[in-house]
């Protein structure tokens, strides 16, 4: 294959970065290439029909097969049957259904806090939180590859926002430090468990006895380690023995649950608190009684010794596709020696936005469906093809990804 002579994007002009991804996304959509909102007709995962055609999915935070679980779409249905497709309420008002209380109890237990509160999507669940517990008058310590949700809870709470260096525990010191003579009513670190485009994991123990240290809230979004790491599947916190040091936890229904919405669970004061406060909670239809009613059935999954053994396959499949693109520097950058060694995140980083969208074509030509990441969800510049592993794959189906992959994409890696 020939290096492609066109490029796109290969230096950090923010000045242009709309102009440029207006005209590569015309580009590619003219030619009948575009990487993005390309629909899928049908599902029997772990493979997609995706317009006409089959691939293996390896694109999908279903880490655990659980969206297609027979039981999850049993109760989806029955649930649906029973209540109707929706709520057509907010939760302040007619839109809490007895699935909503339910599973808000099973979620503080599994998380071990007094209580959790439920939010229609992952992504209203930062924010919403955020802006419900932080305010003008707090300051919010974010890693810098925190998950853009967070981000922009932070922005909408008017906190300021103060970066530290992805997984560096010095630079979060140093932040905290540098601002250890503000009077802030409120000081809280934020991090990801697992970071969803490096596949990196926090150095979870280590974080927490600095915020105690420092006296600050410790918030933890669980939205990619729920289900995959912990005795139970209930997140990195868990693996790491530290969900007592974690003031906040944030989790995700629709990665590893196969479902929909997202959770807050912590004390009873801070639950109240969003409760209260949250605008994203206060002025949403509640989570639909189909998607509230899966999402229970696959935590049900996830603690039982299925979920034990999906995990184990999920850790299988992960650690054998890795070593398998180790050609391809998908590397592992372990936080610290108490971090996982694995991950279901196995970025592929390629050189420019082009290169990118031409390899995602035809690797989906040859029946291998991965996500491409381009700015603002990876820094400008710096795309990759995102690999994300599923306990349902055999170890023929993972060899046989790798293969595909490593044939179209080594030549990347060659040296020139």
């Amino acid at each position: 294959m020939n290096e492609p002579a066109v490029q796109f994007v290969e230096s950090g002009d923010i000045s242009k970065d709309i102009d440029q991804r207006v005209a590569m996304m015309r580009y590619f959509r003219d030619i009948g290439q575009l990487p993005f909102f390309r629909r899928i007709d049908s599902v029997h995962a772990p493979r997609v029909n995706v317009e006409g055609s089959d691939c293996v999915l390896l694109g999908s935070n279903s880490y655990l097969g659980l969206a297609t679980h027979p039981a999850v779409i049993a109760a989806s249905v029955e649930a649906t049957q029973e209540f109707g497709v929706g709520t057509t309420g907010s939760r302040l008002l007619n839109g809490t259904y007895r699935m909503h209380t339910e599973i808000e109890r099973s979620l503080a237990d599994w998380m071990g806090k007094e209580d959790a509160v439920l939010f229609t999507t992952g992504y209203q669940t930062n924010v919403g939180a955020l802006q419900g517990l932080l305010g003008p008058d707090c300051l919010a310590v974010v890693d810098s590859y925190a998950h853009a949700s967070i981000r922009d809870g932070v922005r909408l709470s008017r906190a300021v926002e103060a970066k530290f260096a992805h997984n560096d525990l010095g630079s979060l010191v140093e932040v905290l430090r540098a601002h250890a003579g503000t009077s802030f009513r409120r000081t809280m670190v934020i991090v990801d468990s697992l970071y969803s485009m490096e596949g990196s994991t926090a150095p979870l123990e280590q974080i927490g006895a600095v915020c105690k240290e420092h006296g600050a809230l410790f918030f933890v979004d669980e939205a990619h380690g729920l289900g995959v790491f912990g005795e139970t599947g209930a997140g990195l916190a868990e693996h790491a023995g530290v969900r007592e040091k974690a003031d906040i936890i944030m989790g995700s229904l629709s990665k590893s649950a196969g479902s929909l919405g997202g959770f807050i669970a912590a004390s009873q004061d801070l639950v109240d608190e969003v409760r209260l406060a949250a605008r994203a909670f206060w002025f949403s239809t509640s989570g639909t009684p189909g998607a509230i009613a899966a999402a229970a059935a696959s935590i049900g999954l996830i603690r039982s010794q299925e979920g034990k053994e999906r995990r184990e396959r999920l850790e299988r499949n992960s650690r054998l596709m890795r070593a398998l693109l180790a050609p391809l520097d998908v590397a592992l950058h372990r936080a610290d020696e108490r971090s996982p060694d694995w991950s279901p995140i196995i970025p592929i980083r390629l050189r420019d936005e082009l290169r990118t969208a031409l390899s995602w074509n035809q690797l989906k030509d040859q029946g291998l469906f991965v996500t491409p990441a381009i700015y603002p969800a990876v820094p400008l510049g710096k795309p990759i093809l995102r690999v994300c592993m599923n306990s349902e794959l055999s170890e023929d189906d993972v060899r046989q990804c790798a293969a595909l992959l490593h044939a179209e994409l080594s030549w990347i890696f060659e040296p020139a």
